[in-house]
């Protein structure tokens, strides 16, 4: 078999590239059509940051369609839309169609390709991505026959090379920042979910003690005690025409966004959720001595 020098960076690396954005657009039409957002991810803002929980039912459509796209159109016809624009196409190793499991493996690697910045593509002689690499496959010129052994030293730092460990390094980064945030805010997310499990907890045992809300309200934080007497407190609520619903039906609430502003005990918290498609709420906390305490709620009727 012949030899060939080592494939150049350009044109090929930025053709697949705007090809594999193409496809990913099409995906991205799915995923926006059936109401997804996208900032499930931190959003680092004003001092603040927000996490959105996403409906899992339709994340799950999304992959399917992900899978489905790729997998199906790459093992029947050997390319996708993006693909079939710039006139390349995926073959394995000795210039065959890929089977339906060679282009389903390439699809479930091309996430972690993506979250690596497609570094291990420039750092691969033959252009491979980690799931050509597995899935042994390549993705050619349709007008080009497939490359022999490609010769290229294994200690000589090409331009793409270079270009390629940067990227990684650059990915591997952003992974750790992502870990950290996960790290540093799951654990919040489920302490004031608690937080405001438990005030309603305690309103509901208030309520059954004849309107007798003291715990709730010495469990508060002291913008409310300083806000308001234990008797103003105690006013408030016997007069909100809402609150026997929402604590009749408390352990159906559903919180699905949660944004935090400041840090250590100048740390705060909005909680927004949702009844049983009756109400949407509003919760916000306040960090004192490690707990998250109740400051206020909110609850908006949905519909007319």
């Amino acid at each position: 078999m012949a030899s060939y020098p080592a494939q150049s960076l350009f044109p090929g690396f930025f053709r697949r590239i705007i090809a594999a954005v193409i496809d990913f657009i099409l995906i991205a039409l799915v995923w926006f059509g059936l109401g997804l957002g996208i900032d499930f991810l931190p959003i680092p803002g004003v001092n603040s940051i927000t996490f959105v929980a996403l409906d899992l039912s339709k994340v799950f459509i999304v992959f399917l369609a992900f899978i489905g796209y790729f997998t199906l159109l790459e093992a029947l016809f050997g390319w996708t839309l993006g693909k079939l624009i710039f006139q390349q196409e995926v073959v394995t190793v000795r210039g065959r169609r890929p089977t339906l499991v060679q282009a389903l493996i390439r699809t479930l690697f091309k996430p972690l390709d993506m979250l690596l910045l497609l570094s291990p593509l420039l750092m691969s002689p033959k252009n491979q991505t980690l799931g050509d690499r597995y899935a042994r496959t390549l993705v050619i010129n349709r007008d080009a026959g497939v490359p022999g052994i490609i010769v290229e030293d294994r200690y000589i730092f090409s331009f793409k090379k270079i270009i390629g460990i940067l990227l990684l390094l650059l990915s591997l980064a952003g992974l750790g920042g992502g870990f950290y945030f996960v790290k540093t805010y799951l654990p919040e997310i489920r302490s004031v979910n608690q937080a405001a499990h438990a005030h309603f907890m305690r309103l509901e045992k208030g309520k059954q003690l004849k309107n007798n809300y003291q715990a709730a309200y010495e469990n508060a934080s002291r913008q409310v005690r300083e806000q308001e007497t234990l008797e103003e407190y105690q006013q408030k609520l016997e007069g909100n025409p809402v609150l026997d619903l929402v604590l009749e039906k408390r352990n159906n609430i559903k919180f699905n966004k949660w944004i935090f502003q400041g840090k250590n005990e100048r740390a705060a918290a909005v909680v927004y959720g949702q009844l049983e498609n009756i109400y949407d709420l509003e919760i916000k906390l306040a960090k004192e001595e490690n707990q998250w305490k109740f400051v206020s709620g909110q609850f908006i009727l949905i519909g007319p």
